[in-house]
């Protein structure tokens, strides 16, 4: 079972914006953010993982969380 699997049967038994799912990928392609957000997921952080990157997204992410409170 893959991070795309798993988002999807999470999100079969939970809401669309809990909890929220954030992938690490190493991809390099292009479609994968995509891919993440038609599996449900909030956001995506790739591989290797810079501290201010990682930062940044779950900024991004948390805010849009909250926005939709």
């Amino acid at each position: 079972m893959d991070g795309f699997e798993v988002a999807t049967r999470i999100r079969k038994i939970r809401s669309r914006s809990w909890p929220l799912i954030i992938a690490v990928t190493s991809s390099a392609e292009d479609n994968v953010w995509e891919r993440c957000l038609q599996m449900g997921m909030n956001g995506m952080i790739r591989k290797p993982v810079l501290l201010q990157g990682m930062a940044d997204e779950l900024q991004r992410v948390l805010q849009r969380a909250g926005e939709g409170l």
